[in-house]
């Protein structure tokens, strides 16, 4: 897959999928590491049913949290130095959405 020059990450998942196996028994709640470096951060989601987004950095802190996202833009969000943050995803129990998720660096 080729990625643009400040491109972290650019997928189209689905949260919420039944699984007997799992805690609940549903897949809804995802997470994505992200390569950030100092600069500005930006993620670009667009979802058929609403979703909630969590960005942490790598103490564990909550840098950014929205709920119940369609469509939209978060950012830009200043990112003071090079490491690693988390995208966290997720629905309530028993929904399900298809996602597009794109996260890049301006």
């Amino acid at each position: 897959m080729f990625r643009r020059k400040n491109e972290i990450l650019d997928i189209t998942i689905t949260i919420g999928e039944f699984d007997p196996s799992a805690d609940g028994a549903y897949r809804n709640v995802k997470t994505f590491p992200l390569n950030v470096r100092q600069g500005k951060l930006f993620i670009s989601v667009n979802s058929d049913a609403p979703v909630d987004i969590a960005l942490s950095d790598e103490s564990g802190t909550c840098v950014k949290f929205r709920d119940s996202i369609l469509c939209d833009t978060i950012g830009p969000l200043e990112i003071a130095k090079k490491g690693t943050m988390t995208l966290v995803i997720g629905v309530f129990r028993g929904d399900r959405a298809e996602t597009g998720i794109r996260v890049w660096m301006g």
